[in-house]
């Protein structure tokens, strides 16, 4: 293990170049988490575990609610709006989605008694988490798309040239 542990410091290191500031500390979490390759292992046995590992492309899709985008003269959709964000960021913000779900799952709002976790104070904090994800994902939205949210505290572009704001 220790092999993984230098690519790791590696990597850590190789990011500290290309980033003017340290990254959060989810990504840094994320990071640590993900398995490192073996010396021994070759690159499609990597990608073969890589994909025997993913999840998802078997699964039912989630809509896109186009005809609600449609309604409304938005500089690009928000699977464009997604593709316009870095892989690092992506991450973040998926990663944040999944815990905040986990959250709302374990706070078990509109839950029958008999499926909610027992522990009162857990759940609470679960419920609190959930929120601060929510709020801090809009946050975070906001900074990286004016464009599409508007600047601070004002309409975006869009909604004030079409009239649907003012």
């Amino acid at each position: 293990m220790t092999n993984s542990l230098s690519r790791r410091a590696a990597l850590g290191a190789g990011l500290a170049t290309f980033m003017p500031a340290p990254p959060p500390a989810l990504f840094l979490a994320t990071v640590a988490a993900v398995p490192m390759v073996s010396a021994a292992e070759t690159v499609p046995e990597v990608v073969a575990r890589a994909s025997s590992e993913a999840r998802g492309d078997d699964t039912p899709r989630l809509p896109d609610h186009a005809a609600l985008w449609a309604r409304m003269p938005l500089p690009f959709s928000p699977a464009e709006a997604w593709r316009l964000l870095s892989p690092a960021t992506q991450a973040e913000i998926g990663a944040a989605v999944i815990g905040m779900e986990l959250a709302q799952y374990v706070y078990g709002d509109g839950r029958a008694d008999a499926d909610q976790f027992t522990d009162d104070k857990l759940r609470s904090d679960a419920s609190d988490v959930a929120d601060n994800l929510l709020n801090r994902i809009a946050d975070r939205l906001w900074v990286l798309l004016p464009d599409l949210y508007g600047p601070d505290g004002d309409h975006p572009r869009w909604a004030l040239d079409s009239g649907l704001a003012s």
